[in-house]
């Protein structure tokens, strides 16, 4: 097992186990420092993590005050990792670990009523789940009010909808990674 560190927080520097598999990309400090510097002050929001892998976006959110984060992994081993670096950093009474794909993830949680404050959303590059996965959010919205959508995404991906449809509130490139913040819902007059 490798490791990797969180950024910020009341466990800033605490290390998260993660897979060697060389097919699992993992967010990097420098981009998820900045998804939080876009997203700003996380204390006591409901946050979803799509994608969430052996879990370094759901522990910041954590470690940064959030009040609950629902994780959704689709790979067992990579969900029982998430589960027990929770469990080391004593904070999987705050975290739902939901080990199920995403497309019958989204659509479950709709049904039980659920809604957060802050969507995170890490497919792997390139290969449609961008689209795909906005689309199931479009179908079945998880959004509050002021819902904050964060989607990171190759540089060489649409993210599959028009300009028009949502608002883009920033957007940003590191490397080979791009950041796309939208709010939820909100339409352009």
């Amino acid at each position: 097992m490798a490791g990797i560190r969180i950024t910020g927080g009341t466990h800033k520097g605490r290390l998260i186990a993660v897979s060697r598999d060389a097919r699992t990309r993992y967010t990097s400090a420098k981009v998820r420092q900045a998804v939080f510097n876009l997203v700003g002050e996380v204390a006591g929001l409901d946050v979803l993590d799509l994608f969430a892998g052996a879990g370094s976006f759901t522990l910041e959110a954590l470690s940064r005050g959030a009040a609950s984060v629902t994780a959704v992994e689709k790979a067992p081993r990579t969900a029982s990792l998430l589960r027990a670096n929770l469990k080391n950093l004593a904070l999987d009474k705050d975290c739902l670990v939901v080990n199920m794909d995403v497309r019958y993830a989204v659509p479950m949680l709709g049904r039980q009523g659920k809604t957060f404050d802050l969507i995170f959303a890490d497919p792997p590059y390139e290969m449609g789940y961008v689209a795909a996965s906005l689309e199931l959010l479009e179908a079945h919205p998880l959004c509050r009010a002021r819902t904050v959508l964060v989607v990171e995404h190759s540089k060489r991906e649409a993210l599959g909808f028009s300009p028009e449809e949502r608002l883009t509130v920033h957007a940003h490139r590191y490397g080979d990674t791009a950041l796309t913040m939208l709010t939820c819902g909100q339409r352009i007059p």
